[in-house]
Protein backbone atom coordinates (compact mmCIF):
# COMPACT_ATOMS: atom_id res chain seq x y z
CA UNK A 1 0.00 0.00 0.00
CA UNK A 2 3.27 2.62 0.54
CA UNK A 3 4.74 1.76 -2.26
CA UNK A 4 1.59 1.87 -4.53
CA UNK A 5 0.61 5.34 -2.96
CA UNK A 6 3.86 7.37 -2.73
CA UNK A 7 4.84 6.17 -6.60
CA UNK A 8 1.32 6.40 -8.18
CA UNK A 9 -1.24 8.53 -6.23
CA UNK A 10 1.21 11.20 -4.72
CA UNK A 11 3.13 11.30 -8.41
CA UNK A 12 -0.32 11.90 -9.71
CA UNK A 13 -1.55 13.88 -7.45
CA UNK A 14 2.23 16.60 -7.85
CA UNK A 15 0.89 16.55 -11.58
CA UNK A 16 -2.37 17.44 -10.97
CA UNK A 17 -1.41 20.70 -8.43
CA UNK A 18 1.23 21.37 -11.08
CA UNK A 19 -1.07 21.57 -13.93
CA UNK A 20 -3.64 23.53 -11.53
CA UNK A 21 -0.14 25.69 -11.13
CA UNK A 22 0.05 26.31 -14.27
CA UNK A 23 2.62 24.09 -15.76
CA UNK A 24 2.80 23.02 -19.13
CA UNK A 25 5.40 20.65 -19.20
CA UNK A 26 5.67 17.79 -17.09
CA UNK A 27 8.87 15.36 -16.83
CA UNK A 28 8.07 11.69 -14.91
CA UNK A 29 11.09 9.44 -13.94
CA UNK A 30 8.95 5.99 -14.70
CA UNK A 31 11.20 2.65 -15.62
CA UNK A 32 12.15 0.42 -18.14
CA UNK A 33 9.45 -2.02 -18.60
CA UNK A 34 6.55 -0.29 -17.40
CA UNK A 35 3.15 -1.46 -18.24
CA UNK A 36 -0.13 -0.86 -15.99
CA UNK A 37 -0.74 -4.54 -17.76
CA UNK A 38 2.29 -5.85 -15.77
CA UNK A 39 1.71 -8.93 -13.58
CA UNK A 40 4.49 -7.46 -11.73
CA UNK A 41 3.74 -4.41 -8.83
CA UNK A 42 6.80 -2.09 -9.58
CA UNK A 43 5.89 -2.21 -13.36
CA UNK A 44 2.29 -2.18 -13.05
CA UNK A 45 2.29 0.84 -11.00
CA UNK A 46 4.76 2.53 -13.04
CA UNK A 47 2.66 2.16 -15.93
CA UNK A 48 -0.57 3.23 -14.13
CA UNK A 49 1.37 6.54 -13.40
CA UNK A 50 2.41 7.16 -16.47
CA UNK A 51 -1.33 6.79 -17.95
CA UNK A 52 -2.04 9.11 -15.00
CA UNK A 53 -0.01 12.00 -15.43
CA UNK A 54 -0.62 12.09 -19.48
CA UNK A 55 -3.92 12.39 -18.60
CA UNK A 56 -4.07 15.58 -16.56
CA UNK A 57 -3.99 17.47 -19.97
CA UNK A 58 -0.71 18.88 -19.90
CA UNK A 59 0.92 20.85 -22.98
CA UNK A 60 3.92 18.28 -23.17
CA UNK A 61 4.94 15.06 -20.84
CA UNK A 62 8.48 13.91 -21.23
CA UNK A 63 8.23 10.38 -19.52
CA UNK A 64 12.17 8.74 -18.73
CA UNK A 65 12.03 4.98 -18.58
CA UNK A 66 15.22 4.14 -17.75
CA UNK A 67 17.25 0.86 -16.71
CA UNK A 68 18.72 0.11 -13.76
CA UNK A 69 19.83 3.59 -11.95
CA UNK A 70 23.40 3.59 -10.93
CA UNK A 71 23.79 5.67 -7.77
CA UNK A 72 24.72 5.21 -4.02
CA UNK A 73 22.13 4.60 -1.62
CA UNK A 74 22.35 5.55 2.21
CA UNK A 75 19.78 2.64 2.92
CA UNK A 76 21.02 -0.80 2.65
CA UNK A 77 19.83 -2.81 -0.26
CA UNK A 78 21.88 -5.95 -0.83
CA UNK A 79 19.89 -7.15 -4.34
CA UNK A 80 20.25 -4.09 -5.67
CA UNK A 81 24.36 -3.65 -4.20
CA UNK A 82 24.97 -6.56 -6.16
CA UNK A 83 22.65 -6.08 -9.16
CA UNK A 84 24.80 -2.25 -9.57
CA UNK A 85 28.13 -4.04 -9.42
CA UNK A 86 27.42 -6.20 -11.59
CA UNK A 87 26.10 -4.09 -14.34
CA UNK A 88 28.68 -1.65 -13.67
CA UNK A 89 30.94 -3.53 -15.15
CA UNK A 90 28.78 -4.84 -18.00
CA UNK A 91 28.16 -0.39 -18.67
CA UNK A 92 32.22 -0.58 -19.30
CA UNK A 93 31.40 -2.80 -22.04
CA UNK A 94 27.98 -1.76 -23.31
CA UNK A 95 26.73 1.40 -21.94
CA UNK A 96 23.53 2.29 -22.61
CA UNK A 97 21.83 -1.40 -22.39
CA UNK A 98 21.08 -2.49 -18.83
CA UNK A 99 22.21 0.73 -16.74
CA UNK A 100 22.64 4.33 -16.25
CA UNK A 101 23.94 7.10 -13.87
CA UNK A 102 21.37 9.24 -12.14
CA UNK A 103 23.21 12.23 -13.43
CA UNK A 104 22.64 11.20 -16.83
CA UNK A 105 19.03 10.68 -15.89
CA UNK A 106 19.13 14.26 -14.20
CA UNK A 107 20.59 15.80 -16.93
CA UNK A 108 18.37 14.46 -19.86
CA UNK A 109 15.25 15.52 -17.15
CA UNK A 110 16.45 19.38 -17.50
CA UNK A 111 17.47 18.99 -21.63
CA UNK A 112 14.19 18.14 -21.66
CA UNK A 113 12.73 21.23 -21.06
CA UNK A 114 15.05 23.35 -22.42
CA UNK A 115 14.67 21.23 -25.69
CA UNK A 116 11.14 19.62 -25.54
CA UNK A 117 10.66 16.53 -28.23
CA UNK A 118 7.63 16.79 -31.01
CA UNK A 119 4.65 15.63 -29.98
CA UNK A 120 2.14 15.83 -26.61
CA UNK A 121 4.20 12.84 -25.22
CA UNK A 122 7.52 11.86 -25.21
CA UNK A 123 8.89 8.56 -23.98
CA UNK A 124 12.15 8.04 -23.55
CA UNK A 125 13.72 5.41 -23.31
CA UNK A 126 17.40 3.98 -21.62
CA UNK A 127 19.28 4.89 -24.80
CA UNK A 128 17.46 8.05 -25.26
CA UNK A 129 18.25 8.89 -21.64
CA UNK A 130 21.79 8.57 -22.85
CA UNK A 131 22.01 10.31 -25.45
CA UNK A 132 20.01 13.30 -23.98
CA UNK A 133 21.66 13.53 -21.01
CA UNK A 134 25.04 13.70 -22.81
CA UNK A 135 23.86 16.44 -24.83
Amino acid sequence: DGFVRVDRDYVAQAAELARAGGCKHFVLQSSRGADQHSHFLYLRVKGEVENLVQAVGFDHCTILRPAVLLCKRQESRPAEWIAQQFLGVVARVFPTAYSVPVETVARAMVASVLQPGKGKVEVLENGAIHKLGKA
